[in-house]
């Protein structure tokens, strides 16, 4: 069902990549670019591409690519790489915060055709998307204890982030820099705005309700934080050994907000992917009102409006997995399905 970013000619990308990084970042030595791929789960906003960095006498330094996709079936209007490089920079200096290590960008489109960034490649295990990893896949093959223990240190990471203050630094600087959704008013009308953009203002009945509830009852502003966006387990690398996490992904979502909409997406997508698929979740991750404590223990933030939150991620959730199968040619998911069948349990819920 999902549309994926197709990378014309992988081997004149390999070359120009070779060459520009010994022009821009290798400019003491030569390196050799090799085994440029694409691995089959690349997304629909962006093209991630997977290739070794070797340099005479070192270690070969696997890398990857961010690769800014272009065209009409995109699952976003806009799509800022420069934006997200310039806020893991920030973000890897906060103390305790892990994010892929980034090696260098090239903002303008001139060398590929597009804009793109290059990370250093971090060891770990990803929970899959497809299938869902209650599912299928390394977790389900990990132990309850192993699973509550991985919940936990994804929920303790994203909390190092919602600790900071956004007029302090290294926040301050980046936010001054950049237009990112801020405060709940003006999200709630940039996902109003995705509708009638991504699905030509088609609507499931459930969608309009959604956002008649979410608009009529919002909470008071709380002190507001920079938000993940894409809060869930599928957006972190976890230690080899399953110990803690080697690095958060994905921050195309950047949002100024209640910290506590990240826990909700975090809590809601698992929710999603196995409840709403008629799944049974998996054995040992806690539930709702735990992952709310193990939040705020962590953020030293309280864990308010939380059922609210959830209802915000559901609708965001369900708009975007319909814009995904209008972009792919199917159209099944614009005005029903699983997504939208489960949101409505969820409002129900109030």
């Amino acid at each position: 069902m999902k549309p994926k970013p197709v990378l014309e000619d992988p081997a004149g990308v390999q070359r120009k990549l070779q060459r520009w990084l010994n022009d821009s970042v290798f400019t003491t030595v030569t390196c050799t670019v090799s085994d440029l791929r694409i691995p089959e789960d690349t997304g629909m906003s962006n093209i991630t591409a997977l290739f070794d960095v070797s340099v005479a006498g070192k270690p070969v330094q696997p890398m990857v690519g961010r690769l800014q996709a272009q065209g009409d079936k995109l699952a976003f209007p806009v799509y800022d790489l420069p934006m997200q490089y310039s806020a893991m920079q920030a973000l890897a200096q906060i103390d305790g915060l892990r994010v892929p290590e980034l090696l260098a960008q090239e903002p303008t489109g001139v060398v590929l055709g597009t804009p793109f960034y290059i990370m250093r490649r971090t060891d770990g295990l990803i929970p899959p998307d497809i299938p869902p990893y209650h599912m299928d896949g390394w977790i389900a093959e990990s132990t309850p204890p192993e699973r509550a223990a991985l919940w936990r240190s994804g929920i303790e990471m994203m909390a190092t982030l919602h600790r900071q203050l956004p007029a302090r630094e290294p926040l301050k600087s980046f936010l001054a820099t950049q237009t990112i959704p801020g405060d709940l008013t003006g999200q709630i009308a940039y996902w109003n705005d995705y509708r009638q953009w991504g699905l030509d203002d088609r609507h499931a009945e459930i969608s309009l309700r959604a956002a008649t509830w979410l608009a009529e009852r919002q909470p008071p502003t709380p002190d507001l934080r920079l938000c993940w966006g894409d809060a869930r387990m599928a957006n972190v690398i976890f230690r080899p050994d399953k110990s803690g996490v080697a690095a958060l992904l994905d921050w195309e979502m950047l949002a100024v907000g209640d910290p506590v909409q990240d826990l909700a997406w975090w809590i809601y997508l698992d929710e999603l992917f196995s409840h709403g698929l008629g799944i049974e979740r998996l054995a040992g991750f806690p539930g709702r009102d735990e992952s709310a404590q193990i939040w705020a223990r962590a953020a030293a933030l309280p864990c308010n409006h939380l059922h609210y939150y959830l209802v915000f991620a559901g609708w965001r959730m369900a708009l975007i997995l319909a814009r995904m199968s209008l972009a792919s040619g199917d159209g099944s998911m614009v005005e029903g399905g699983f997504a939208w069948d489960y949101l409505a349990k969820v409002l129900d819920e109030a």
